[in-house]
């Protein structure tokens, strides 16, 4: 908040002080008396600028304390009463305008005091005769409509850029539009005033400072046509200067208000092109820049609530299989029939494990084992259906589909045993007992697809083979083998692989018996 003080006495002081030479010494508009001291006008002048400056300074509402302590980091809206919080929003919104019509109004102050309470003051000091009520009332305008339109306009685009990088810290979403109230200032309104600035304005002083110099030369005697061109002269280098200055300084802060937030713009959107979702545009206005700042920040956060869905379905099946079903390419998931192999997985002597150890170790040995199992799965592009208390059900073919799936199934059973004598290594280290597990595959037609309820739903499959492959993984049990292949999938393997044929076996659900295949190596 100093610095907004600061701009708003430094702005108003430049601007009185290139209106106090214009009246007083390019453009005197009041005639001389020779018992006025020459140094009174700018003595005059000088109080009464210390006099606004201090008005300005000691411009201290409880409002604007409240705005210096979230900017300072003191406070935080969030921590505010909702109401207090709304009403300090509307607040930060309308502070440049707000700030600029005071000034204007103090300016109004200041053409009533040198226009008429100072020519009563001067009077009444040296008993000279008071102006006409005619230039009076001309330093009014000048004073009023000129210096201090001018000043106001020149001010209000310094404050709105100065304070546009605070106004984040009272919207920490965003949202500037939401603010019921809220003063905006849209694009086409700032270039009308920047148009009013540069053309508006000039135009009618240049024309008033020709016609009324026209009118005095026809009137004048040679000498005194000679002094008031030479008059002209300056106040017309004096008025082109300053006019083009203001020019100047209205079109770089007009392109400054504009170009700043398009350059932020940029850069995010070059962030997300480089895969960088983390970065937001600041929206520091509610015109139209705003809005389109809003609208990148829902499109970035859009982005990135879709890479979490991506990276949290990656958690669930390997990369391929993602990229897949995101893209939608062969991924018809309302149900199909597809030849899948599936791999059932259980633990043995869980039982005794939860009995002699806390829930707590439980928990933690079952995780880091599920760790491994799904590592291997997922490298094989297997998808992991369900974690069935110590059980796991993994389907190879499905939902994307692919023509070796028997051997992706066997690659990652070998993988799993490796996996798990890792693990139990690290386990007997640590003086926990050993794990060990049953593996059945089988190979066959289901019928894959969404299944549940309106509510939730969940990708299974259904069918004969499943059963199969179910009762084959408790086949491993059986026979003391960690790893049980059924005929079908042995039969559809196409690598060498050292494997021993079991005797015939009947299971739960079959009227005929099943030849099994042990897996060695």
């Amino acid at each position: 908040m100093k610095k907004i003080r600061l701009i708003l006495v430094l702005v108003n002081f430049l601007g009185g002080c290139a209106t106090f030479v214009y009246f007083n010494y390019i453009l005197p508009t009041r005639p001389s008396d020779p018992g006025i001291p020459g140094y009174y006008d700018a003595v005059f002048f000088a109080l009464t600028m210390v006099f606004m400056s201090v008005s300005f300074l000691l411009l201290r509402r409880r409002r604007i304390a409240m705005m210096a302590e979230i900017i300072d980091g003191k406070k935080k809206i969030g921590d505010l009463p909702e109401d207090t919080a709304a009403f300090l929003q509307r607040e930060v919104l309308k502070l440049p305008t707000t700030v600029t019509l005071i000034s204007l109004a103090m300016w109004v102050v200041a053409g009533f005091i040198f226009a008429f309470l100072e020519p009563l003051v001067t009077s009444h000091l040296f008993s000279v005769p008071a102006p006409a009520l005619l230039f009076c009332l001309r330093w009014f305008l000048g004073i009023s409509c000129l210096g201090g339109g001018v000043t106001c306009l020149v001010l209000f685009f310094i404050l709105d850029n100065a304070w546009r990088p605070n106004i984040p810290q009272f919207f920490p979403k965003g949202q500037l539009r939401k603010v019921s109230h809220g003063l905006r200032v849209r694009l086409r309104t700032r270039f009308l005033m920047v148009f009013m600035g540069i053309v508006c304005i000039p135009m009618p002083i240049v024309s008033i400072i020709l016609i009324s110099n026209i009118r005095q030369l026809h009137m004048a005697d040679a000498v005194t046509r000679s002094e008031l061109i030479t008059s002209l002269y300056w106040e017309l280098a004096y008025v082109t200067a300053d006019l083009m200055t203001i020019a100047l300084v209205l079109a770089y802060l007009l392109a400054k208000s504009i170009i700043g937030p398009l350059e932020q713009i940029k850069a995010t959107v070059k962030a997300v092109e480089n895969n960088d979702l983390t970065r937001r545009v600041p929206v520091e206005s509610n015109d139209e820049l705003g809005d389109v700042a809003q609208g990148v920040n829902a499109m970035v956060d859009s982005l990135s609530d879709s890479r979490n869905a991506r990276d949290s379905l990656g958690r669930f099946m390997c990369r391929e299989i993602r990229e897949q079903i995101l893209a939608g390419r062969n991924t018809d998931l309302s149900g199909e029939m597809k030849r899948v192999t599936l791999l059932f997985s259980d633990l043995r002597g869980f039982t005794g494990l939860v009995e002699k150890n806390h829930p707590r170790e439980v928990v933690k040995v079952l995780n880091r084992y599920f760790d491994e199992m799904t590592l291997a799965v997922r490298a094989h592009k297997g998808l992991i259906l369900q974690y069935v208390g110590d059980e796991i059900e993994a389907v190879f073919g499905a939902p994307v589909g692919y023509e070796d799936h028997p051997e992706m199934a066997v690659q990652a059973a070998l993988e799993m045993r490796r996996r798990l004598e890792t693990l139990n290594e690290d386990l007997a280290k640590e003086g926990l007992p050993r794990l060990a597990h049953g593996i059945g595959i089988h190979s066959g037609a289901v019928l894959a697809g969404n299944i549940g309820s309106e509510e939730r739903m969940s990708y299974a499959l259904v069918g004969d083979t499943v059963n199969t492959a179910s009762r084959i993984e408790g086949l491993a049990k059986t026979f003391g083998a960690d790893i049980i292949l059924s005929q079908t999938t042995h039969s559809l393997l196409t690598g060498s692989y050292n494997t021993q044929q079991m005797a015939p076996v009947r299971v739960k659900g079959k009227g005929e018996e099943i030849i099994v295949y042990k897996l060695l190596s």
